[in-house]
């Protein structure tokens, strides 16, 4: 370890929060508290990059400790993990989106909300990491390079349409915006893509919606003779709130436009399957809500690749409900009673799961159905619900039971989205609030029928 000396300034650093003891870090003296600044004299913007710099070499980091600047030597010559753990992925913060999509969900918030709502992430690291989507559009040919050199694959891109004129309106552009010649520099360079298509009624449906399923195939693997390119798409349907001000209108599907949807995607599908062994593309589970129909099975949906994206995740809830209540005591030990809130979209999961549970014998649970007035439109997810809005649906009915809450509807750890604590909610209502797991193994253990 060099002899510290002090600083006036620190530039952007990874900020580390815990080092395993014994590990090659906690042996270079590094501490919780430390501020990685750079290592062998480079910047490292990012966990990916400290990661990648320091795998199989030993390093010199220089570090940033109490205003006091210091280099240890970092060894990880073998590939032993560093035992280095950040307090946040990016040393940088999110980089975040110059674009003005028509469709932008933050556009269409409430004002007064916390400020951490509004950020408008579009921040190719995070699609890396977390599967969050991103447009490509924010980035420099540097960030692509480093995207082949350090492997960041798969990525998860917002194509949306691949006609350029289009995209750009779209993504609220004046310009045209291409995207197939960065998919295929992507594929040509080892590097997967899962594509995602918001899908706007009367904007990139119909014709438009075949052209650009037609060209993503063309950069599937199979197609172009290799190994990578793109490897699937998921198609939503667009969410409006009651916050559209001084924005286009869009039209939100509806039962009809939902059924007619799946009907033509069987038909996609079938032609998918028949020229690429797979079919490619799929629904979310929005749209057999929507159209009042069954999520198809496990196998239609091969190996769930988009399932972040809401592609297949009621089936695997579906599955796992059915495999709970094949192992259904007859009846519980301990009697419970209360509510599983749900928003619409997911009312028709929630009331199957509280109808297996309610058969056991000392089981008394229904479905809270909670409408979304907080956001209104067509938003109807369960993790978009508030405590306001779950307070005005159960009311301070003097009810009996507890009030079951899915982890979903919390963020940054212990609140809703209107800030409030499920302490306030329970306040409010009278009744205990219990957060549970968004599963029905969550619910199951919480009511001790596992």
């Amino acid at each position: 370890m060099s002899a510290p000396h002090r600083v006036s300034k620190g530039g952007p650093g990874l900020i580390v929060s815990h080092v395993e003891r014994g590990s090659p870090a906690g042996t270079a003296g590094i501490e919780p508290g430390d501020v990685v600044m750079t290592v062998d004299g480079k910047p490292v913007a990012d966990e990916l990059a400290f990661r990648y710099v320091t795998a199989g070499n030993d390093s010199v980091v220089c570090l940033l400790r109490n205003g006091m600047e210091l280099s240890v030597c970092l060894p990880c010559g073998d590939g032993e993990p560093t035992g280095i753990e950040f307090a946040d992925l990016l040393g940088d913060g999110v980089h975040t989106c110059n674009n003005r999509c028509v469709f932008c969900f933050i556009h269409q918030m409430p004002r007064g909300m916390r400020r951490s709502l509004y950020l408008r992430d579009d921040d190719y690291r995070l699609s890396f990491v977390h599967g969050n989507y991103v447009t490509l559009t924010n980035m420099s040919d540097a960030e692509f390079d480093r995207i082949v050199e350090q492997r960041l694959s798969p990525m998860y891109v917002s194509v949306h349409s691949t006609d350029p004129e289009l995209r750009g309106r779209l993504l609220g552009r004046k310009e045209d915006v291409p995207i197939m010649p960065r998919l295929r520099w992507l594929a040509d360079h080892g590097i997967d893509v899962h594509a995602q298509i918001v899908l706007c009624p009367g904007l990139n449906d119909g014709a438009a919606l075949d052209a650009t399923l037609r060209d993503l195939s063309r950069l599937h693997p199979v197609n172009l003779r290799g190994r990578h390119g793109v490897q699937s798409v998921a198609v939503v349907p667009v969410g409006v709130t009651r916050y559209r001000d001084r924005l286009p209108e869009l039209r939100v599907p509806d039962a009809a436009y939902a059924a007619d949807m799946l009907k033509s995607f069987q038909l996609r599908q079938r032609a998918a399957l028949a020229a690429l062994g797979t079919r490619f593309a799929w629904l979310s589970d929005e749209w057999y809500f929507l159209a009042h129909r069954p999520v198809p099975g496990r196998r239609h949906y091969e190996g769930f690749p988009q399932l972040d994206d809401g592609v297949g995740s009621s089936r695997l809830f579906l599955d796992e409900l059915a495999r709970i209540a094949r192992r259904l005591p007859r009846s519980s030990a301990k009697p419970r009673s209360g509510v599983a809130v749900t928003g619409l979209l997911a009312g028709a999961l929630i009331h199957e799961m509280c109808n297996r549970f309610s058969s056991v014998e000392g089981i008394s649970l229904t479905a809270g159905v909670v409408s979304n007035e907080w956001f209104g439109g067509s938003i109807s997810a369960t993790g978009l619900l508030t405590a306001r809005d779950m307070a005005s649906s159960l009311g301070r009915t003097g009810a009996d039971g507890d009030v079951f809450i899915p982890d979903v509807c919390l963020r940054e750890g212990a609140v809703f989205l209107d800030d409030a604590a499920p302490a306030d909610l329970a306040n409010a209502i009278g009744r205990n609030v219990r957060v549970v797991p968004s599963s029905p193994r969550g619910l199951a253990e919480e009511l001790g029928l596992t």
